[in-house]
């Protein structure tokens, strides 16, 4: 459970190492995790449907795709990062969505 969240918090800080981003993308990502994570486990523990639990955690996961893919935080990456940071960037990228 702890990995997703690092994860993010390492997509920020990586940007943010390089230039100055808003802090809407770290809010953006976490907002992904918490829907992801807490949709997920209310599904598992019987909170909730288990298909609802299951939907709505695919929303938050691929709302996190969006954003390191093609929102602020992929553009960013994209445009103002060095070769090395694009390069780490776009493994930790992978990381998520495999």
């Amino acid at each position: 459970l702890i990995t997703v969240p690092l994860l993010m918090v390492e997509f920020y800080l990586i940007l943010r190492a390089i230039t100055a981003v808003s802090g809407g993308v770290f809010w953006r990502l976490m907002i992904g995790t918490v829907v992801m994570l807490a949709a997920g486990y209310m599904g598992e523990a019987g909170y909730i449907n288990t298909m609802l639990g299951f939907v709505v955690g695919m929303v938050g996961w691929a709302y996190i795709l969006y954003e390191i893919f093609l929102g602020e935080a992929g553009k960013v990456a994209a445009e103002k990062a060095p070769a090395s940071v694009q390069s780490a960037f776009s493994t930790m990228r992978w990381i998520v969505t495999i």
